[in-house]
């Protein structure tokens, strides 16, 4: 059938060391951005009886994801494509949910990736708060990387300084997630277009401490303000 075709594309050296999986073969197609030959794979792998895993989905969020354009505050809307694509996230995630797949913060920072892409900004943040509840979950650099990204392309400025309270609040425990130059950009250009430059001396202490300095085109935003 279509999986022996699959995997007559797939070199030599992949075929060595991962074999022939369905995994394997989903992450191929993705890396060569074929994502309906990717979800065409998914499809059969479960008529033929193999279970998917977490990792599964979380790769065909990620495909979905990559595959959107990215919402920004004059344009909130996903475009017709992207919204497709977000529908088909939330299936994934739907379908996680009804094979009781279990989860782990791989899925967390997906779903809020794509989430942030598509400007769902109240979607995100009930996984966050989720991810925040849960010890197993807590949010690390790159999940608050996502929230930042999310909160300055959406346009929710003030938002975006409500997540760095709960980094810094984090921060005070062992698992400490760490700031990031994203985290720092989005914070900055977040307090300059949500007229917020009184509420930045906190995230601009924390770059000191740091010693992260801000680029050229931000320095011009900043100085602008």
């Amino acid at each position: 059938g279509r999986f022996n075709e699959w995997l007559r594309r797939l070199p030599d050296t992949w075929d060595a060391l991962l074999g022939h999986t369905y995994d394997s073969l989903i992450h191929k197609l993705l890396r060569e951005g074929k994502l309906a030959d990717a979800f065409d794979c998914f499809d059969e792998m479960k008529r033929e009886g193999d279970k998917p895993t977490a990792s599964t989905y979380e790769m065909l969020i990620r495909g979905c994801t990559l595959a959107m354009a990215r919402v920004r505050p004059d344009a909130p809307q996903p475009d017709r494509f992207s919204a497709f694509l977000y529908g088909r996230v939330l299936a994934l995630w739907q379908e996680m949910r009804d094979r009781r797949v279990r989860v782990d913060r791989y899925t967390y920072v997906e779903l809020l990736r794509a989430f942030g892409k598509a400007g769902q900004v109240d979607a995100a943040f009930l996984i966050f708060e989720k991810m925040l509840a849960l010890p197993q979950f807590l949010p690390d650099e790159r999940a608050f990387d996502s929230m930042y990204e999310l909160c300055s392309h959406a346009g929710a400025y003030s938002r975006a300084l409500e997540v760095f309270r709960e980094q810094a609040e984090l921060r005070k425990s062992l698992f400490a997630p760490r700031l990031t130059p994203v985290a720092f950009t989005h914070l900055m250009l977040a307090s300059v277009e949500g007229g917020l430059m009184h509420k930045l001396p906190p995230v601009l202490r924390e770059m000191e401490r740091f010693r992260c300095l801000p680029s050229k085109g931000t320095c011009g935003k900043l100085l602008g303000a």
